[in-house]
């Protein structure tokens, strides 16, 4: 049976400003689960685009990962170590972190009188309910956010249940990698234009987004681990398929976070080329795979990009 492609999922690798989440709550969030100690060898999918003197890889990331998963040895190893530059979602994680967490606080909470309830229906109302007690973030603060937070926290506590750990993100890996090698680190965003993406989206979005969490709930376990494998294996197409189709049945959050955000990228990357030198671009893996991709565009441009074996 054709298993129903859950958004709340799919959102795990597109946006770091999600897994800055937590701290909105100043309380502690629910610990990840303890992973296995033994090593898992993963081949992730990387991409090249160059000309005579430039060269850019596309790598694709998870903003969170479980311990021990070792994606950063051979082609990927030699790429990053061997490029001038990083560039991420966004620059300087470690100070936009708290920024990310006070914007979301801010512009997260309904108004007085309000709740995340309000407009549901009775079934609906007794989902959230249950996953909300289940979450192990506090009732009464998820009560007051709005839906879009919510859906954030409450999909958060989900990847954190399955051992998945903002702190081992890849692109958090990097960042620290690069850093302690001295390698400029750059960002094609700030973390205000990212959590801006889901503080604009309309009353009748967000609802849709909170609704999409609450019914995808049961199945989306299945669905995460099967992403994550996908991208452990270099399986971008599959990983396409699973993260991509539920945000296009929402076709205004879908430009929103994907398709929009693809088309800047990809032209900076077209300016880019015209200057020499190697650059590593990594950015989360949604953004790398389906027709929407970086790559798709770069071909708009009849720029060409080309998979790097990495197994």
């Amino acid at each position: 049976m054709m298993m129903k492609k859950t958004l709340l999922v799919a959102l795990s690798a597109f946006s770091f400003a999600l897994f800055q989440a937590p701290s909105v709550l100043a309380q502690s969030a629910p610990a990840p689960v303890a992973a296995a100690a033994t090593s898992q060898k993963a081949t992730p999918a990387l991409w090249v685009v160059k000309d005579s003197d430039t060269t850019i890889y596309l790598f694709g990331t998870f903003h969170l990962m479980a311990p021990g998963i070792d994606w950063n040895h051979g082609q990927v190893k030699a790429a990053f170590e061997g490029a001038d530059s990083l560039r991420l979602e966004i620059a300087n994680l470690e100070s936009e972190g708290p920024v990310i967490a006070n914007l979301m606080a801010a512009k997260g909470q309904l108004p007085a009188g309000k709740t995340i309830y309000d407009g549901l229906t009775e079934s609906q109302r007794t989902a959230l309910s249950t996953i909300v007690a289940a979450s192990g973030f506090p009732p009464q603060a998820i009560q007051q956010m709005q839906p879009w937070l919510g859906s954030i926290i409450l999909s958060l506590s989900l990847y954190q249940k399955l051992g998945l750990d903002p702190t081992q993100g890849v692109d958090k890996t990097l960042d620290g990698l690069a850093r302690a090698a001295n390698k400029p680190v750059e960002g094609f965003e700030t973390g205000a234009e990212q959590v801006g993406f889901f503080a604009n989206l309309t009353d009748a979005q967000q609802k849709a987004m909170l609704v999409s969490t609450i019914e995808d709930w049961d199945q989306a376990t299945t669905m995460l681990n099967d992403m994550v494998e996908a991208w452990k294996t270099g399986n971008a197409d599959k990983l396409g398929e699973l993260m991509n189709t539920s945000l296009r049945s929402q076709p205004e959050l879908s430009k929103l976070i994907l398709a929009d955000r693809n088309q800047r990228w990809a032209d900076w990357i077209a300016t880019r080329m015209a200057k020499p030198g190697t650059v590593f671009v990594a950015v989360g893996a949604g953004h790398l795979s389906g027709p929407d991709s970086v790559q798709a565009f770069l071909k708009q441009k009849g720029i060409k990009s080309s998979r790097v074996e990495t197994k």
